[in-house]
């Protein structure tokens, strides 16, 4: 969308059919608003509670903090956008029971890094992992590129931020790497439940296909899904939130984008 689009499209969200403009940032941006989520958050489930948080959080206050956005300014508003859906990610973790507060230098990253971040430092994934999760959202990452940001993430990182990482992926059964106050490194072995690599590339492949055929319905059946699947709710409480006359209306819907979906897929 240009500078003219965005412009137009926040000066409609002051008016009385902000409810349509919202509508039109979500058809054009939820591509944005998961993948930050998915790149703070260690599953799916909980990129869709984040991603929640963040469409609710941005339509707060008459969207308030959307309409903070300077279309004169020097940052695009693509850019602009995932830097506030990461804090607003970062608020998500906080209202998590027991969740820590992110690293402060984690502010200071681009996408693709807070991506490496997660996989390497946080969920302790191999390289190869990580390249391949990479190349769903990143296309043309390289091994190379993707060794230089661990080097920079890691002499980014204290003794004791390592330390305090090690121990979170042991609470999560992941294999842990930990460097002492005195800069010794050492592995600590755990039980890793992850399936082996074949299983894992056979989940990556379906996943890269259904994440494709996900963002490309719009955003109206996305909701729908999300609400059904991800949120649990009932046919009747995804008809009162949709604006829909019944949960048979809403069960007819659902039936129709899942076939589009499973049409996509293929």
């Amino acid at each position: 969308m240009s500078d003219r689009g965005i412009a137009g499209l926040l000066e409609a969200l002051q008016s009385p059919t902000s409810r349509n403009a919202w509508e039109e940032f979500l058809d054009s941006y939820s591509y944005i608003l998961y993948q930050t989520a998915r790149a703070c958050t260690s599953n799916d489930d909980a990129a869709a509670d984040c991603y929640l948080h963040t469409c609710e959080r941005l339509a707060q206050n008459g969207f308030r903090r959307l309409l903070k956005f300077k279309p004169e300014g020097s940052a695009s508003f693509p850019t602009w956008l995932r830097v506030v859906a990461r804090n607003l990610c970062f608020d998500w973790h906080r209202r998590q029971s027991g969740r820590p507060r992110p690293f402060k230098f984690l502010q200071r990253l681009s996408g693709l890094e807070l991506e490496v971040y997660n996989r390497r430092f946080v969920e302790g994934a191999t390289q190869q992992d990580t390249l391949q999760h990479l190349e769903l959202l990143y296309p043309g990452v390289s091994l190379p590129e993707l060794t230089s940001i661990e080097e920079r993430l890691q002499s980014s990182l204290t003794s004791r931020q390592q330390w305090i990482l090690g121990t979170r992926r042991l609470s999560h059964f992941a294999p842990v790497a930990v460097q002492s106050e005195e800069g010794e490194s050492r592995l600590i072995d755990v039980a890793d439940p992850r399936p082996d690599q074949e299983t894992q590339l056979a989940d990556h492949q379906e996943q890269a296909q259904l994440e494709k055929g996900f963002s490309s319905l719009p955003a109206p059946e996305r909701l729908v899904l999300q609400l059904r699947f991800e949120q649990e709710l009932s046919l009747q409480e995804i008809a009162r939130l949709c604006g829909m006359q019944d949960a048979q209306q809403v069960h007819r819907r659902l039936a129709a984008i899942l076939k589009k979906l499973r049409k996509a897929m293929k």
